[in-house]
């Protein structure tokens, strides 16, 4: 690991930061990268588990840029002592040893797997003041009444969003929760609370506006520099940003001066421990199987923020149907149970239509899934 840090802060070759259950030829996309003209470059995948996922072309210079913006807004010092436990292969994970080194600050990173009980023993033999976590790891530490470390001043919680009830839950046993919104193209946060009373602020370094159906659109030096995507065995870029540099996020947001408040996703893209997962792919997926006669939703699960679960026509082999999916999916996008319905609600074209089947969905009412 300390020679991947060294050559991810000292480094000037371009870097591949890939999750290991995606097959990736890292030699291929290094190439592609230094094709367009950005060596140099450090590379991560943002659509999730998908085996072709599209990469975020990040120069040194953004991150660092990033690490800086994010030590202003939290008042980091070479006092603190971070604890990380994301893995380097996320924004998340690799932007605290930007941080660390921006700042001259300490970094001790999680041995192993994410351990809610080896995490909080870490926080304490090292006396950790700062640290990022996911939802779903924020969960276990609650669940598992674990007492807070008394050195830790802040836990910055971002990948995904925080319900309100875990959010309280944490708070009121005194884990130092501080909400952040952010993405990969941007190199890490966007947005973050400097106190679990304060609101949900955008950090100095980004310009902001809301467009049409109040999608937020940034601005700023630390936006990535494309996407590297691979189209029919070609490599591509693709520029996202319009002639004045805004990027268009994705996200309905409510914006008043520097406050930010998230409602939501424009797109059928959700998040299950931490991972993005596109929802209109993985229906393609399931009907490439089983036709028209099921669908996969999305419900709210505590631990892992949302669920994958199948809706089946009468007649539909149900466990035929969720193990060939499943055998074709990764952990997140795997179906953990089913409900039968009478009817998949269809437009004229044969696409899924997700608002009646949701105001199906509403007229059951509590009615449970049946789980796998």
């Amino acid at each position: 690991m300390s020679d991947l840090i060294d050559q991810l802060l000292c480094g000037k070759q371009t870097l591949v930061l890939s999750n290991p259950v995606l097959s990736i030829d890292c030699g291929e996309l290094k190439d592609a990268c230094e094709r367009f003209g950005k060596s140099g470059s450090v590379l991560l995948a943002t659509s999730g588990t998908s085996a072709s996922p599209r990469w975020v072309i990040l120069r040194r210079d953004t991150l660092r840029g990033s690490a800086r913006a994010v030590n202003a807004h939290l008042s980091v010092s070479s006092e603190d002592i971070w604890v990380c436990a994301l893995p380097v292969f996320h924004v998340g994970g690799l932007s605290i040893y930007f941080r660390s080194d921006e700042s001259r600050s300490k970094v001790f990173a999680l041995p192993g797997k994410w351990n809610p009980d080896v995490f909080v023993e870490t926080c304490n033999s090292c006396c950790a003041t700062l640290t990022s976590l996911v939802p779903t790891q924020l969960f276990d530490l609650v669940d598992a009444g674990l007492s807070v470390p008394s050195s830790l001043r802040a836990i910055i919680i971002g990948g995904a969003t925080l319900s309100p009830k875990l959010r309280d839950e944490a708070l009121l046993k005194g884990w130092p929760v501080v909400e952040s919104y952010g993405m990969t193209e941007a190199g890490s946060q966007i947005a973050t609370q400097r106190h679990h009373l304060d609101e949900i602020c955008l950090l100095d370094c980004w310009d902001a506006r809301t467009g049409e159906d109040s999608i937020l659109e940034i601005r700023g030096p630390n936006l990535f520099s494309g996407y590297l995507e691979n189209r029919s065995g070609t490599w591509e870029l693709i520029h996202a940003l319009d002639k004045d540099g805004w990027f268009p996020t994705g996200d309905r947001v409510e914006l008043a001066g520097r406050k930010l408040l998230v409602l939501g996703r424009s797109d059928s893209v959700i998040k299950i421990l931490g991972e993005k997962v596109e929802m209109d792919s993985l229906q393609a997926r399931i009907e490439s199987i089983a036709g028209k006669e099921v669908a996969v939703i999305a419900t709210p699960e505590g631990r892992k923020g949302h669920q994958l679960v199948l809706l089946a026509e009468e007649g539909a082999d149900v466990s035929a149907i969720i193990f060939q999916y499943n055998m074709l999916s990764t952990g997140p996008e795997r179906i953990v149970g089913f409900r039968r319905i009478s009817k998949i609600p269809r437009g004229a074209l044969g696409k899924l239509n997700r608002n009646a089947l949701q105001k199906i969905l509403d007229s059951h009412g509590d009615e449970s899934f049946q789980l796998i």
